[in-house]
């Protein structure tokens, strides 16, 4: 289902992946008053829904803005009543994991009210930019379509280091179809792509054509920042003139408000560190940006020619490099599931049952198994499970005093198997005393 919302004028204000972060909306909204952006000229690419405390009030303040919204993917599962956030996630990934405990809290929190608007959202839109007093004249229209992942794909990743070529055949060459007839530019294809999901900001460039993903707006862009992304776009002498814009805002209220309910910790800890709990979905271009703060003259800069790498300063590191290479790294934990690779049956088997014992309330409720399998991480020192039932712990509801506290246990209980030995040393010392 595609709207039509007409030729746009001025300054158009674009943002996504809102993620439920009431705090981050109300930032972009009071940053469309002070450049005097009307409702009309704001547009939303999905996903008000996510990660945070409050999908309702993010849904009633979109609406109430009066702003263009499309139905991201957690929109259209919601809406549709699903148990899943519809992200496509690898199974037992960390992302998969935690979806499990966002996405119903999400759904349970979101009121008929916000559902049934929903249910109103299309799934694309389609827009002109165009030159301020000449709103009749559509000879220099820029033509555009506002989507969420990709062209008839919600749920696509298109990053930055995309196939593009691949990319351009349903986003660009087939664009021409989303637009609703008649209409008399319809077949001339899109010129402008405004997409979100992928929750990073960046623009590619490409024979005359313009992808622009003005980044999330409920997250960081995993750069080491706290500030969350949006986007401006006007008509220009030539073409479309555009920028990136990074917001800063009360994340420390958002992250309270996350940590004061079942959502995951780990995510509440991106909002204040702006490093992504994980970069299991990213590719390597993207991922090898983590730590590296980003700039909206850099983004801009980087939309043409090939994704680039980023170049430190000699000696220079992000915020998530260690100084010294150790046999432990914290990304082979995401890979987990590879397990299954060479053996698959006996890793399906594994991942069952490793799934139905970890994890959900049976005799032991899901805290009381982190907190053990915590206590079990440390007393056999694997600092991947470490850290796994770390973030598990957290997610469960225990706090860092029982964790703690359960960390002790297992050391008492390791100096108690070392110490009851000793009847076995006092033993033969009697006996060869004898």
């Amino acid at each position: 289902m595609t709207k039509d919302i007409g030729i746009l004028t001025g300054e158009v204000l674009v943002f996504g992946g809102v993620y439920s972060n009431l705090q981050a909306l109300e930032a972009v909204q009071a940053f469309a008053k002070t450049r005097d952006i009307k409702p009309g000229n704001v547009v939303c690419t999905g996903d008000i829904v996510g990660y945070c405390a409050d999908p309702t009030p993010c849904i009633e303040l979109v609406r109430d803005w009066g702003c263009h919204a499309i139905a991201g993917n957690v929109e259209m599962n919601i809406r549709d009543g699903l148990e899943d956030c519809g992200c496509n996630f690898d199974d037992n990934s960390r992302c998969d994991i935690f979806s499990r405990i966002w996405y119903p809290y999400a759904l349970k929190h979101s009121s008929e009210a916000a559902v049934a608007w929903m249910r109103g959202l299309s799934s694309y839109l389609a827009f002109g930019i165009g030159h301020e007093g000449h709103e009749g004249d559509t000879k220099d229209t820029k033509r555009g379509v506002v989507l969420h992942g990709n062209y008839e794909a919600t749920s696509e990743f298109v990053w930055r280091s995309s196939d593009w070529d691949d990319v351009k055949a349903p986003a660009f060459k087939r664009s021409a179809e989303v637009y609703p007839e008649p209409v008399e530019w319809a077949k001339t294809g899109a010129d402008i792509i405004l997409a979100g999901h992928s929750g990073l900001p960046f623009a590619h460039e490409q024979d005359g054509k313009l992808w622009l993903n003005s980044g999330a707006l409920g997250m960081p862009a995993n750069d080491g920042t706290a500030r969350v992304w949006c986007a401006t776009l006007r008509a220009a002498k030539t073409g479309v003139d555009y920028a990136f814009h990074a917001l800063d805002y009360d994340n420390d209220e958002a992250r309270r408000r996350m940590l004061a309910q079942p959502l995951p910790k780990s995510y509440a800890l991106t909002l204040a560190n702006g490093l992504w709990d994980n970069t299991e979905i990213m590719p390597p271009t993207e991922d090898a940006w983590t730590g590296v703060p980003l700039s909206p003259e850099q983004l801009r800069a980087d939309a043409t020619g090939a994704a680039p790498k980023p170049v430190l300063p000699k000696g220079e590191k992000t915020k998530h490099m260690k100084d010294e290479k150790t046999y432990f790294d914290p990304k082979d934990l995401k890979r987990f599931g590879k397990i299954s690779e060479y053996q698959p049956e006996m890793g399906k088997q594994f991942f069952e049952w490793y799934e139905n014992v970890t994890y959900g309330d049976t005799a032991l409720t899901q805290r009381e198994k982190a907190l053990i399998a915590l206590a079990v991480s440390h007393a056999i020192r694997c600092p991947y499970c470490v850290d796994a039932f770390t973030t598990n712990s957290l997610e469960s509801g225990a706090d860092e005093e029982q964790m703690m506290e359960a960390v002790h246990v297992a050391a008492a209980i390791q100096a108690g198997s070392s110490l009851v030995s000793s009847v076995q040393m006092i033993k033969q010392a009697e006996k060869l005393g004898m």
